[in-house]
């Protein structure tokens, strides 16, 4: 209920009651989120975690095979720059075949083999001799990366 005065230019005061004015209900707001709707999310958002899942481990497991690869690929490399700089005669080449190969390891532990094959022809001077160099991990039958290279020599001695 409302009371208003009013003033008339005779300086009476009039008063009015006036039953529009009543008070009105509190309003009931529906901002923000309930219980299940912050349930329905976290779902939704643990749906595409397992669906993502399966890609993060795929990709972990071909970064380790890409290092892997790298690495031996890095040794494989040093081996043939090692043939090339052992001289340009078959006994050099020979000598650089036989002449142990430490193994080596990377950051991780893993553990490389390298493994050295030289083709010395028994006449034609001068020839080119082919070198290949095969690179293993430790425990593996397979090579993890192999590459050749002919290097031309002058003689047998």
């Amino acid at each position: 209920m409302l009371i208003t005065t009013r003033s008339n230019p005779r300086r009476q005061r009039r008063c009015t009651v006036s039953e529009s004015a009543a008070p009105s209900p509190p309003v009931h707001s529906d901002a923000g989120f309930g219980l299940i709707e912050v349930v329905v999310a976290l779902m939704l958002f643990a749906l595409l975690a397992v669906m993502m899942l399966p890609t993060l481990v795929n990709s972990l497991h071909n970064s380790t095979k890409n290092t892997t690869l790298a690495t031996a690929t890095q040794l494989l490399d040093e081996q043939l720059e090692l043939a090339r700089a052992a001289g340009d005669t078959c006994a050099a080449l020979n000598g650089y075949e036989s002449s142990a190969v430490s193994p080596v390891s990377d950051e991780r532990g893993v553990t490389y083999a390298a493994v050295r094959s030289v083709d010395c022809p028994a006449s034609a001077y001068p020839g080119t001799v082919k070198v290949t160099v095969t690179v293993s991990v430790d425990g593996s039958a397979t090579p993890t990366a192999q590459a050749s290279t002919l290097i031309l020599v002058s003689a047998a001695s």
